[in-house]
């Protein structure tokens, strides 16, 4: 690459030194010729400051003729001829002097372009030189680079040779080892099967003598080597059983890991289900009153909170604890409650004792109503005692499932009046 850049820049200065010359010469020639009509210009100038003294010493003469009164008319006539000639010849020579006088100003620009020209050819020629003083020292430089390189090369061919050598040294002690390592195996095999095993050849070594040791004693000492050998296999035996029921009881553990994640995320389906369904029925149970409310679950802290708004104009939208309602009003958001969770259960037997305690007359109404409605709706395989100190006997002949067993009541002493 550096020689290539060198040619290139010595091409270029021929050409530009070979333009610089044609240049040169084109100066020269443009000079020349600059020279030459300066000359021819200088030879008209000198003609017509002649003619014009000719034409000068005829008109002294025309003016001489003029004040001679006997001077013969002929000659005047010759004279006027003779001025007119010279005039002509003035007329002529000035034409000749403009035309090289513009001659004159195009050769004067062309020789300005020449030198120009030539300045920025030499300019051109001072900036390839150095920058051909730079390619040479950077060539040099390459040249240098290409050296160590070219002794790096030779140095890594040895080293290459080397290792190949080495290589194949291995390669015929690797093809021996493996044969000898082919033999040793099949010898092996032919004495027991392969295990497969993670010790390493060390552990292995020490096992192999500890083995031989304990084959010494036991040849030293009288134990029958075929009950050793039947002990090894029913111990091989039971340790092949316990590790398949391992096994098993891993793959069975596994599957309960497995069915008990998805049982913990089914129950917490079921029971973020059972909160909505729940809220649902209590407010439904709300509005038979005309009342709003909902139910606040939180399984995390097993907490249950129950908003209420009692007021049915409808004036006013904000919920209250249960506790600061009237005791009718509780009495009748529990019996609402208690008939959303009749709703999810399955019992077969549902009771209720006092439920309409502290209710007022119309509160108490809708909680029989409610409670008997919803007996009658659910009332197959499932059975509903209510029991109350109030007046039931107007039920009675509205359902036919519907039993009333009142109590008589009881006899009081005059001495406890």
């Amino acid at each position: 690459a550096v020689v290539s850049t060198q040619s290139t820049g010595n091409h270029k200065i021929r050409q530009l030194r070979e333009q610089s010359s044609l240049q040169r010469q084109n100066k020269g020639g443009v000079e020349k010729e600059v020279n030459d009509i300066r000359a021819q210009y200088t030879t008209e100038k000198k003609k017509q400051q002649s003619i014009k003294r000719m034409l000068e010493n005829v008109r002294n003469r025309v003016i001489e003729l003029d004040n001679v009164e006997e001077a013969p008319l002929l000659d005047a006539t010759a004279l006027e001829d003779e001025l007119q000639q010279y005039g002509d010849q003035i007329q002529k020579i000035n034409e000749d002097i403009g035309t090289l006088k513009d001659k004159e100003e195009i050769l004067r620009r062309e020789h300005e372009d020449a030198n120009k020209r030539h300045a920025d050819s030499m300019e051109r020629d001072s900036h390839i030189t150095n920058r051909l003083e730079d390619l040479k020292i950077k060539m040099h430089e390459g040249q240098k680079k290409n050296q160590r390189l070219l002794e790096h090369l030779e140095k890594w061919k040895r080293k290459k040779k080397e290792v190949n050598s080495e290589k194949k040294k291995f390669s015929q002690e690797l093809t021996a080892k493996k044969r000898e390592i082919t033999e040793s195996q099949g010898m092996a095999e032919q004495r027991c099967p392969r295990v497969d095993t993670r010790k390493s050849a060390k552990d292995l070594e020490q096992q192999i003598r500890n083995m031989e040791l304990r084959i010494q004693q036991g040849s030293s000492s009288s134990v029958n080597v075929d009950d050793i050998t039947r002990r090894f296999h029913d111990a091989k035996s039971k340790y092949e059983e316990i590790q398949s029921m391992v096994k098993k009881m891993k793959k069975f553990s596994k599957d309960l890991e497995r069915i008990l994640e998805e049982r913990e995320g089914r129950y917490f389906r079921f029971r973020k289900e059972i909160s909505k369904r729940i809220n649902y029925f209590f407010i439904m149970n709300l509005s038979q009153r005309g009342y709003t409310g909902k139910l606040k679950v939180d399984h995390e802290k097993k907490q249950l909170e129950m908003q209420l708004n009692v007021d049915t104009s409808g004036a006013s939208q904000d919920t209250h604890d249960v506790r600061s309602l009237s005791g009718g009003e509780r009495s009748f958001s529990t019996v609402c409650f208690i008939c959303s969770l009749w709703n999810l259960m399955e019992s077969p037997f549902r009771c209720l004792d006092e439920f309409d305690v502290f209710m007022d007359l119309m509160n108490r109404k809708i909680a029989m109503k409610l409670l008997v409605d919803h007996a009658v709706q659910n009332q197959q395989r499932r059975q509903y005692i209510l029991f109350t100190p109030q007046d039931m006997s107007h039920f009675n002949k509205k359902f036919k499932n519907m039993k009333i067993m009142q109590l008589e009541a009881p006899e009081r002493n005059d001495a406890d009046d």
